[in-house]
């Protein structure tokens, strides 16, 4: 039985979905995982993580385990340290998409952490293969391992038989779509109102709104807002919809995705960054060029008039992700690693 050191400054988005996902992963494996949350501003200051945690904050676990911005400053002695790299700040892909200030710091700041995370962690996991090849030509060639962000597929089902519910606002249109994420140009939403301009009134495309706290109306007639549900609440949209639409021009894994095919619907998505390697195309879903709003159009028109197809695929989705994502899977290729720091073989 391990017991792990989760370490986790407060954030919103994917990462600490993730780091939530780790430890309840490692608790259904049989083993005793912590987690430690703290102020979000250690993201910035990590150096300072070590007062908040207190003395003698590592006693009783085998290994530290952090994100890459704060790893690096939270060695304990005797224990391993491991780090988990969701993405590379200074990926050209996302440059574009950073204001002036976000790219100073990323550049001035972020990778500096990162870089020392890398290089001083005993073990470092990438979530995806992207960015194992990004953190490859970052930071220069250091043993890596790829795991995957997991997805508990015990609670990301199918409603019965595949069917969709009725949990999103009444809408008079037929054909569901939707998207869920921040209100962002790197997860695609400026896209998003050029897309519906092009598909006619029996589409409505559903989205929440920003996690990051930025609250607008909606941007397109056919939009409608569901506001930022909690977990059940998104199961209860992705069973209810019947595309999941997510023209994002840059993803560390793509959990959207993987939740989405966890409950048995088809993905839309952009041929980039480390979504390919999620919705498998003609399979689970279609892959898109990088904002080509018409392709997105053909895609989803594609889908919304074959309802034996969105079936199928969303069927090849759960299927997937259990295979691929599922609990099992993570806490898995978890321990393996972590028995590699701790004695030396996994």
């Amino acid at each position: 039985m391990l017991k792990p050191l989760y370490i986790s400054p407060l954030g919103k988005g994917g990462v600490d979905i993730g780091i939530q996902n780790i430890t309840r992963s490692m608790q259904r494996a049989g083993h005793q995982p912590s987690l430690r949350r703290l102020s979000h501003l250690f993201n910035f200051a990590p150096m300072a993580a070590k007062l908040a945690l207190g003395r003698n904050w590592w006693q009783g676990h085998d290994l530290v385990q952090a994100r890459s911005r704060c790893a690096w400053a939270l060695r304990a002695p005797g224990l391993p340290l491991v780090t988990t790299v969701h993405h590379i700040v200074t990926d050209p892909l996302l440059q574009p998409y950073s204001s002036p200030q976000q790219r100073l710091f990323y550049r001035l700041v972020e990778k500096t952490y990162d870089g020392l995370s890398v290089r001083l962690a005993d073990e470092v996991i990438c979530v995806s293969r992207y960015t194992q090849e990004q953190t490859r030509l970052t930071y220069g060639d250091r043993p890596t391992t790829v795991i995957y962000d997991g997805i508990d597929t015990e609670v990301f089902t199918p409603a019965p038989d595949f069917q969709r519910t009725n949990d999103l606002p009444e809408h008079p249109a037929p054909i569901r779509l939707l998207f869920v994420g921040n209100r962002t140009r790197r997860k695609g939403f400026d896209l998003l109102p050029k897309i519906m301009d092009q598909l006619g009134p029996q589409y409505v495309l559903y989205y929440t709104e920003s996690f990051q706290g930025v609250q607008a109306a909606p941007p397109h007639p056919q939009m409608v807002r569901i506001g930022t549900p909690d977990r059940d609440g998104l199961i209860a949209a992705y069973r209810s919809c019947d595309v999941l639409l997510f023209p994002a021009r840059v993803e560390g894994f793509g959990i959207v995705a993987a939740e989405a095919g966890a409950c048995g619907k088809p993905v839309i998505t952009t041929n980039a960054s480390a979504l390919p390697e999620v919705v498998n195309h003609g399979e689970t879903g279609l892959l898109c060029e990088l904002d080509n709003v018409q392709a997105f159009v053909q895609a989803i028109q594609e889908l919304g008039e074959d309802p034996a197809r969105r079936l199928q695929m969303g069927q090849a989705a759960r299927e997937r992700v259990a295979s691929n994502f599922g609990y099992d899977v993570l806490a898995r290729e978890l321990a393996a690693v972590y028995r590699r720091a701790l004695f030396g073989t996994a």
